[in-house]
């Protein structure tokens, strides 16, 4: 199918309200751990959101479908623990990359997806939150002032609205990454 064709497959297939909602809770998702992955690694912030950025949009015009986030977040959550390095977590990122594309080329993502059971994605998931929650309280140790901050303020967003909460954390995220790259 050439390139022109997908494209228009693709947007006659568009369900916008869905498709928005669903890039912008990847967004949501995503962007709080990379803008972390920058914070605590020598990982550079705009490289990884602009290559993040260009596989989203490859794999969607390839593929009709967002790329699963879960296996960068849970190499990025890794990162950010200080259990891979900058260049680990990049040769990873190929490798993902590279199985992700041959499983793709060769049809395979729909069998895997019927042999992965729900119950397996959401333990990479909760692995994957884990990781990233006994890192948030060893740094919340270390500054038990700007921790207890941050409760506050989590839990006095929660109380107005659990979705205004996502937007604080991207709000918050979105100024530590303006701070980080200037």
């Amino acid at each position: 199918m050439a390139f022109s064709e997908r494209i228009a497959v693709w947007t006659t297939a568009l369900e916008l309200p869905g498709d928005v909602t669903g890039a912008v809770g990847d967004s949501v998702t995503v962007v709080p751990v990379v803008v972390a992955l920058a914070a605590l690694s020598d990982v550079a912030l705009a490289p990884v959101l602009v290559w993040f950025g260009v596989a989203q949009v490859v794999w969607g015009l390839q593929y009709g479908v967002p790329v699963s986030v879960e296996p960068m977040k849970a190499l990025a959550a890794l990162a950010i623990a200080g259990s891979l390095s900058a260049s680990g977590l990049a040769a990873a990122g190929l490798l993902v990359g590279a199985v992700l594309l041959v499983a793709g080329s060769a049809g395979l993502l729909t069998r895997i997806d019927h042999l992965l059971s729900q119950s397996v994605v959401r333990g990479v998931q909760l692995a994957v939150a884990l990781v990233l929650f006994e890192t948030a309280v060893g740094l919340g140790a270390r500054n038990l002032v700007l921790a207890g901050v941050a409760l506050l303020v989590g839990a006095g967003v929660a109380v107005v609205s659990l979705r205004a909460s996502a937007l604080a954390v991207v709000g918050v995220g979105a100024v530590i990454g303006l701070v980080e790259t200037g």
